[in-house]
């Protein structure tokens, strides 16, 4: 157990230097929220509709949070294999996906900061009422959030692990899920035939509980609790699954130079 919560600190404490000195992902935590928060809350307040002004704020967090999770997903993998340490992390006694859940979990801690960007600029761009109905509420359905989104980043950076294309995988599906889960507008707009797909997206039910917990959306969040508790657990199990398919055919080529 002591090994194991040392090698997540170190991970989590080395991407934090990593992501501290990149200009990339500086931009994604402090730049590209404001930006959505103004194209956002702007696109609802000049449209008629004040009342969704913090609605917009939680999505356009919510963005930068899935943003941070995951481009960090791909350019971790992407790193490590530039830097050509990734074939040495998978042959050492570590495992690799604990190294990805130190460096996922980093990312996703610092992704608070967009959240906390987006609401400051609601607050100083258009002077909108910044309250929070149940503050642990939507202090739990946070945590809760970045958990689920660490795990989601687990199966991406299985993904990353067999391809060089992350970067292209990552801009075509950036913008989907935006839609799917609704941090652009209601999941009421889509049609139903999205309606499966949204729900097997955390950002989703994160978005859901944290707009239920600010008090803009009526209901129970015992749902949510639930449906971002069950993803995260079958993230899990899609990445171990992954992993050892990875492994597998890292072990069976004898090198990873091929992908």
């Amino acid at each position: 157990m002591a090994s194991t919560l040392r090698i997540l600190y170190g991970s989590f404490i080395l991407q934090a230097k990593d992501r501290a000195t990149n200009n990339f992902f500086i931009g994604t935590l402090f730049i590209q929220p404001i930006i959505f928060t103004l194209l956002s809350v702007g696109t609802y307040l000049y449209g008629g509709k004040p009342d969704f002004g913090l609605y917009a704020v939680i999505g356009a967090g919510m963005i930068g949070i899935w943003n941070n999770n995951l481009w960090t997903s791909g350019r971790i993998v992407e790193g490590e294999r530039r830097g050509g340490t990734l074939p040495l992390i998978v042959a050492s006694p570590t495992p690799l996906p604990l190294v990805l859940v130190g460096k996922s979990f980093s990312n996703a801690v610092a992704s608070i900061i967009a959240l906390g960007i987006t609401f400051a600029t609601g607050y100083v761009a258009f002077r909108l009422p910044i309250g929070i109905s149940d503050p642990l509420g939507f202090a739990f359905s946070l945590l809760l959030t970045l958990i689920a989104m660490t795990c989601l980043g687990l199966v991406l950076g299985s993904i990353f692990v067999i391809t060089r294309n992350a970067g292209e995988f990552v801009e075509l599906t950036n913008y989907p899920i935006f839609l799917l889960s609704g941090l652009t507008f209601p999941l009421t707009v889509l049609p139903l035939w999205t309606r499966p797909l949204s729900s097997a997206l955390a950002p989703t039910w994160g978005n859901l509980a944290l707009n239920q917990a600010a008090g803009v959306i009526a209901g129970s969040m015992w749902p949510n609790y639930l449906w971002l508790i069950g993803l995260s657990a079958f993230y899990i199990f899609i990445a171990r699954a992954l992993f050892r398919r990875v492994e597998y055919r890292v072990r069976e080529a004898g090198s990873m130079e091929e992908w």
